[in-house]
């Protein structure tokens, strides 16, 4: 079956309140696509409320819409489940002196009054029968010519259906069919049950936009403009931050009307976490939307830089119907022509600590601020924390050292083994579990660190996966957060010799894996063995040492140990300027020549080194 089809029958096993609530789904959508607020839309939220005959009204503040499944800008809809034969809907709307005046007053207002019959699927006479009896009903009603008529049968509301994808998401995840990892607008950042879930806007988060030339704003104060860049551009818009800085609740915020101004449509919103490998795929469903002209706006959490960059061009080619709106953590493979960029950084502890006295009410002020301040201001780390946190505790007395333990061993066994696999394979970035289509096998290089097969590591591997502290992209595998990551990749490099380390890393054919360590070391630009074993990379005969002859992979590299030794680098910059055989580098185009210009920049922001960038 198609992805954006559904068989009518199948509408049966709505319950009576799932029947309402997708009338009134689709209701917001349609008045949506007409450009106004689905506020306009309200509902009792169960058929047999008391309603006083109404079980779905929409309201639009306009003179007239432009025909479709609503006629009129005031519609009252009427749910039923069961079959609406003459009889029933005499019943229902009553006659003569016993006319509804819920239908009286739609008369009066020349608006629209339609019954939605589940169990109906009529030929042409049978609805032209119901609808002769509708009239019939209201024939002694001084407004009659006034007021418009409808039936729609399950036919027609398959129909309705059908135009909404988003809806539709929604309907067959209440029947238990839903489409693996896709969701319409909801709780994307899956909070516990019960559970407030409303935007914390409290200082610590701060959002830098592309055309805000590195402005940060805080949340609230950022919400309206990224409103304002992603219905304006063509093109497709990454928002990025370390994990659990908060990015999928603050892309939920946007669609939310209780949050800002002039919300995004949320009943076009179609949201996927990759990680979750949902199906239909993301390639799959986004040529389906553009290939049948649907407005959405897809929301992709997680999603990798080659996902991202193969989406993009679909989109950038596809016109306005459909947007896209991309969710990680890491943008090196991004290219600016066609992305627009929003990152989200953590600049201290106040929203974790809200979030943390939110979730855990029992936790107490103190043991918050102590959490959200040793997790740096990162949500997902210190709620990991927090649920390990015992009724009455006080965390006061506890070391840094002995918190961490706590989150990382999460209530299992301490096991020495895990920990220290754990620490091997924080030393890179990011890491593949597969060997195909790789140069190297990465598992059994970083295993080789320490006397590990590739096979133990792959079980470690998968209990930390387990624990959540390592997140999966397809093959390929990540210590996260950054904060755990970098705490566990200091031990390693405590514990291991340099040599052994260079030895491992440099050796040909791990091109990849370098780069990666390279990462990781840019992130512990204050620990001695990264300063050392950077400084002996940008020695004359290191592996940066010829700085003005690098290749890609190399200058890469170099720009991420930049912050490790500065002193050096700034030393092996100024001696690739004097040397006599520098003339290539004096071409405009010369891409070292733009490479060493913004190190230069960077290492200027260094009052110690301000005087020797400018010369």
């Amino acid at each position: 079956m198609a992805i954006f089809d559904i068989e009518k029958d199948e509408l049966l096993r709505l319950s009576d309140d799932q029947l309402e609530e997708l009338i009134a789904r689709l209701s917001e959508a349609e008045v949506a696509m007409h450009g106004h607020s689905p506020a306009c839309v309200s509902w009792s939220g169960s058929i047999k409320a008391p309603d006083g005959g109404i079980d779905i009204h929409v309201q639009v503040p306009v003179d007239q819409l432009k025909p479709g499944f609503l006629i009129m800008p005031n519609t009252v809809f009427q749910a039923k489940k069961h079959k609406m034969p003459k009889a029933a809907i005499e019943k229902e709307m009553g006659t003569g002196q016993t006319l509804s005046p819920i239908i009286s007053e739609q008369a009066r207002k020349r608006g629209s009054y339609i019954i939605v019959s589940l169990g109906d699927d009529c030929s042409p006479s049978g609805k032209a029968a119901r609808l002769n009896a509708m009239r019939d009903a209201v024939k002694d009603d001084s407004n009659r010519s006034h007021l418009h008529l409808d039936f729609y049968d399950r036919s027609k509301l398959t129909q309705w259906l059908r135009q909404h994808p988003s809806v539709m998401l929604w309907v067959k995840r209440k029947l238990g069919q839903g489409y693996s990892g896709w969701q319409p607008y909801g709780a994307w950042s899956n909070p516990p049950q019960g559970v407030t879930d409303t935007l914390i806007s409290a200082p610590g988060v701060t959002i830098t936009l592309p055309s805000g030339k590195g402005q940060q704003l805080k949340i609230d104060e950022a919400i309206n403009p990224m409103r304002k860049l992603i219905s304006s551009t063509n093109k497709t818009v990454r928002i990025t931050g370390l994990s659990g800085v908060g990015k999928t609740r603050i892309v939920q915020a946007l669609f939310d009307e209780t949050v800002g101004t002039d919300a995004l449509d949320r009943t076009i919103a179609i949201y996927a976490d990759t990680g979750s490998e949902p199906v239909p795929s993301a390639t799959a469903m986004l040529d389906k939307l553009i290939a049948e002209s649907r407005r959405a706006v897809m929301i992709l959490d997680n999603c990798p830089s080659e996902l991202h960059a193969s989406l993009t061009s679909k989109v950038s080619a596809a016109g306005k119907e459909v947007s896209l709106i991309t969710i990680e953590y890491d943008i090196r493979e991004d290219k600016p022509q066609t992305t627009e960029v929003i990152h989200i950084a953590t600049e201290g502890p106040e929203v974790a600590e809200q979030l943390l006295i939110r979730r855990f009410p029992s936790i107490g002020q103190n043991n918050a601020r102590r959490i959200a301040k040793f997790a740096d201001g990162n949500a997902r780390v210190a709620l990991a924390i927090a649920e390990r946190v015992e009724e009455g505790e006080s965390l006061a007395l506890l070391s840094d050292e002995q918190i961490f333990n706590r989150l990382f061993e999460q209530r299992n066994h301490p096991d020495g083994d895990l920990r220290e696999q754990a620490e091997i394979l924080s030393l890179v970035y990011s890491f593949s579990v597969s060997a195909t289509g790789m140069d190297s096998n990465e598992l059994e290089i970083l295993g080789s660190l320490s006397g590990y097969s590739k096979a133990q590591l792959f079980r470690a591997v998968t209990k930390l996966m387990s624990r959540h502290v390592v997140q999966k992209r397809a093959n390929w595998r990540a210590v996260l957060p950054q904060a755990i990551a970098n705490r566990l990749a200091i031990s390693a490099l405590d514990s291991i010799p340099v040599d052994q380390l260079r030895a491992t890393f440099e050796t040909s054919g791990r091109q990849r894996l370098l780069m990666s360590f390279a990462h990781r070391l840019g992130l512990l630009h204050d620990h001695a063995v990264a300063k050392e074993i950077v400084k002996a990379w940008l020695h004359p005969e290191g592996l940066l040492g010829q700085i003005v002859n690098l290749d890609d992979v190399s200058t890469r590299i170099l720009n991420y140990v930049a912050p490790v030794a500065p002193g050096a680098l700034l030393e092996r910059i100024e001696d690739a300027l004097i040397t006599s055989n520098f003339e290539p580098f004096k071409s405009l185009y010369n891409p070292q020549r733009t490479t060493i210009i913004n190190l230069l920049q960077l290492l200027a922001y260094e009052a110690r080194y301000f005087e020797r960038c400018i010369k």
